[in-house]
């Protein structure tokens, strides 16, 4: 008759082992759903080195929006939220914004989409005063757009 003991005494190089495999793979899974990118300037696209000029002039925090003309996301987006007057008053009065239009996409701004990891649209990345990423969303009602908008300020 065979025997089977359990044991939970791992020996010290596999219990470690474990734990950098287990910490790797979340941080691998961290990175691809949040993606951590800073707004900087890069040559590609003028439009682009502007906004980022105009950012750190008015020391501003940005945000970007990725959409496009074909997107029934990106239409309901802009009819539904980003025309509504106190949004806008909260975009355009705090924020350096900068629409980047994926219908007919240039190579920099496939590039810039790619560099960001913009996988859907519409994707609107928030950015700090310093460049760093804060957060990033998709479609939002008016009401949960402000307070999306107001918790990067």
């Amino acid at each position: 008759m065979f025997t089977h003991r359990l044991s939970n005494d791992f020996d010290p190089i596999s219990r470690l082992a474990t734990i950098a495999l287990v910490t790797l793979l979340g941080v691998i899974a961290w990175r691809s759903f949040h993606p951590s990118t800073t707004f900087a300037a890069d040559g590609l696209d003028p439009t682009w080195d502007s906004a980022v000029a105009q950012s750190r002039a008015a020391n501003q925090p940005i945000v970007i929006i990725f959409t496009a003309g074909w997107c029934p996301a990106c239409q309901a987006l802009h009819a539904d939220t980003l025309s509504q007057a106190d949004v806008r008053r909260e975009l355009y009065g705090n924020f350096t914004v900068l629409t980047v239009d994926l219908t007919n996409p240039t190579r920099a701004e496939q590039q810039h989409a790619a560099k960001l990891g913009v996988n859907a649209i519409p994707t609107l990345i928030r950015y700090d005063r310093n460049g760093k990423e804060t957060d990033r969303t998709h479609y939002l009602p008016p009401d949960a757009m402000l307070t999306w908008l107001r918790a990067g300020e």
